[in-house]
């Protein structure tokens, strides 16, 4: 059994999510989001409080740098001539009309193209958002990926000599890929935003998982023999990792 309450905490809504056998209180913090408390079902609210107070700095500080993302990474409106990230490269978002019964997606050096069917077409359907295409935009992005990270994939494993049991392309909010010790390689199918420099620093780091399952010395050196700037690669994710927040489905 669980629950959720809610009340007020300094400035923030916070959402108290209750379950059994808990015997820790944690907090979760997410851009334009309510705090998310996970607490015992006997945990007083006086104890949450307490515990929100003794983190107080440390909520603010967060708060304030979603701030500063969102500011830097301005949410992306479905419409003419917003930009979207695609393999490094920004491209205009180009309404057009097609013959086609569905909406759907694809890509031009300068464009991605929103394909919308004329049954659906308006006057305004070059103005006006279209925030249910998203779906449309996932799919197209998600397509893509799967088959060029699988031909980069390809290709390393033949340069390094080393192939995964199994791949799979998921969509994970704080992991690029992983390998497991049966020798499984997940990739996050929204890296298809990045340039190609940055898919290829990730899917070599996950293969030098398949001899090397630690971070250590040897590890990295052989990340270093095929990417020998992966340290300004690694930075550059960093910096760039909030650009597949528009790839988020919506709530």
């Amino acid at each position: 059994m669980s629950g959720k309450e809610t009340f007020l905490f300094a400035k923030w809504p916070v959402e108290v999510h209750r379950r059994n056998f808990r015997r820790s209180v944690s907090i979760y913090l997410y851009p334009n989001k309510p705090i998310k408390v996970v607490a015992a079902k006997s945990t007083s609210q006086k104890v949450i409080v307490d515990f929100l107070m003794a983190k107080k700095d440390w909520i603010e500080k967060n708060f304030l740098k979603f701030s500063e993302i969102a500011e830097k990474f301005p949410d992306k409106k479905i419409k003419a001539y917003e930009n979207f990230p695609f393999l490094g490269k920004e491209r205009k978002l180009k309404v057009v009309i097609t013959l086609n019964k569905k909406p759907f997606v694809s890509v031009t050096e300068e464009n991605l193209l929103l394909h919308i069917p004329r049954n659906q077409w308006s006057a305004n359907s070059l103005l006006e958002e279209h925030p249910t295409a998203l779906k449309e935009i996932r799919h197209f992005y998600k397509r893509e990926a799967v088959t060029f990270l699988s031909e980069r994939l390809e290709y390393w494993s033949a340069q390094m000599g080393l192939r995964p049991s199994q791949v799979k392309f998921r969509e994970q909010r704080t992991r690029w890929g992983s390998c497991s010790s049966k020798k499984s390689i997940n990739l996050n199918w929204r890296l298809i935003v990045f340039a190609q420099e940055i898919i290829d620093y990730v899917i070599v780091h996950e293969l030098a998982h398949l001899q090397h399952m630690d971070h250590s010395n040897k590890f990295w050196s052989l990340v270093e023999t095929h990417i020998g700037n992966y340290k300004e690669i690694m930075k550059s994710l960093k910096e760039s990792q909030y650009l597949v927040e528009f790839l988020s489905e919506q709530n």
